[in-house]
């Protein structure tokens, strides 16, 4: 796959953010392969009992109540932040956290960490690069899709026959079999299971970054030390215009709903697919907008990937990825900048709490601008954040 050289934000905003009070941020190592950071179930004092290896990097959720500006409550503490102290070639460090947010009593949101993709042993003779692999699952109608997502499409696509050596074509076999083998799955349960998810994906092989999604999650990249912004992905809403063309050209019709906020007060909701009725235009899952027998259509909700490739220079700081409840309140660049105030506190000075501080700024900001979504942060330390980090050390 050929690849391209970002193209940086237009247009940027300079909107001032809240500064960064600093806290505590909890660093755990992370000794599995398959770091997998789940959430724990709606209110439960314990996490969930899993094997062993898939418990290194599970969320804590001790939690400081705290006031948002318009008065409802939010429970964050720093203990919800996870980062690793290892490193994986051109991955530097990371950190990750995910919470419910404001109204919500569930999280449907998932993450998914493999820091370091082995060589499987039947293919010992070939070179293999050094490759990592981050997902985030934004579920919706259920935890189902994005809990199957976050244990089995990384599997899906290390395990394809063209990885690592045409990672475009394993992550498009890799989604392809995903969404089949969950419609497999959801077919099976009864009542039928009608969940779905949205996912995007950063595929980190040697020096080249891959970036798949499908859905409105997103992932975004500073470089610069913050002054540039680049967008890795883009939203698959119904109201794109790419997105929109393609729907009514396979006979899906798009609406925009309304909102009752008051017994005799409507406010203009978000555009729609329908069959589906969903904000988002691709997704994995959602079976009754997809399957005829069901009423959908198989050509207007899809589950096929949006892939984009660049070749990582040191001048890129790290790359954000993170839920639609983040960007429902925050723009790319006053992410990047959330990550920027943390760091530049100057109270850190090696890259893996740089990360976590950046993802805690980001997470608590979104919260005191009361997004009402479920809301989850994985940044990804690159060359440049590590050589700010060294700087700040020397």
């Amino acid at each position: 796959m050929n690849t391209t050289t970002p193209v940086e934000e237009s247009s940027p905003d300079q909107s001032s953010l809240p500064g960064w009070k600093a806290l505590a941020v909890s660093l755990e190592t992370i000794e599995t392969s398959a770091d997998n950071i789940r959430p724990r179930a709606p209110n439960s004092t314990k996490a969930r009992a899993e094997p062993k290896s898939m418990m290194a990097g599970t969320l804590q959720r001790s939690r400081t109540a705290r006031s948002s500006p318009k008065g409802l409550k939010f429970s964050f503490s720093p203990n919800q932040v996870k980062a690793s102290i290892k490193e994986n070639g051109s991955v530097k460090g990371y950190a990750a956290s995910t919470d419910q947010g404001l109204v919500r009593n569930y999280n449907e949101d998932r993450v998914s960490i493999i820091l370091n993709i082995n060589k499987p042993a039947d293919r010992a003779a070939e070179t293999w690069p050094r490759c990592s692999f981050f997902g985030v699952y934004d579920g919706h109608g259920g935890p189902a899709c994005a809990d199957f997502l976050r244990d089995n499409l990384h599997q899906f696509v290390t395990r394809n026959e063209n990885f690592p050596f045409n990672p475009k074509e394993a992550l498009l076999h890799g989604f392809a079999q995903a969404e089949n083998a969950f419609y497999e799955y959801a077919k099976s349960q009864s009542p039928r299971d009608k969940s779905g998810s949205c996912a995007v994906v950063v595929l980190v092989v040697g020096d080249i970054c891959y970036v798949a999604n499908v859905g409105d999650s997103r992932s975004i990249m500073s470089g610069e030390q913050g002054n540039k912004v680049y967008p890795l992905t883009r939203d698959h809403k119904p109201n794109d215009p790419t997105e929109r063309q393609r729907i009514e050209k396979n006979g899906g019709r798009i609406y925009q709903s309304m909102a009752q906020i008051a017994p005799d007060q409507q406010i203009m909701g978000p555009f729609r697919v329908l069959p589906g009725r969903l904000s988002v235009s691709r997704s994995i899952g959602d079976f009754e907008a997809k399957i005829a027998e069901y009423g959908g259509n198989p050509e207007v909700l899809i589950a096929t990937p949006e892939i984009r490739a660049f070749k990582i220079h040191n001048e890129y700081d790290f790359i954000l990825m993170a839920s639609d409840g983040i960007f429902d309140k925050l723009t790319n660049r006053e992410s990047v900048q959330c990550v920027i105030n943390a760091i530049n506190q100057k109270t850190v000075t090696d890259v893996h709490r740089m990360c976590a501080v950046g993802v805690e700024n980001v997470m608590v900001t979104a919260l005191n601008k009361r997004t009402m979504d479920n809301i989850t942060v994985v940044i990804i330390a690159l060359e440049g954040l590590a050589n700010r980090a060294k700087q700040l050390y020397n």
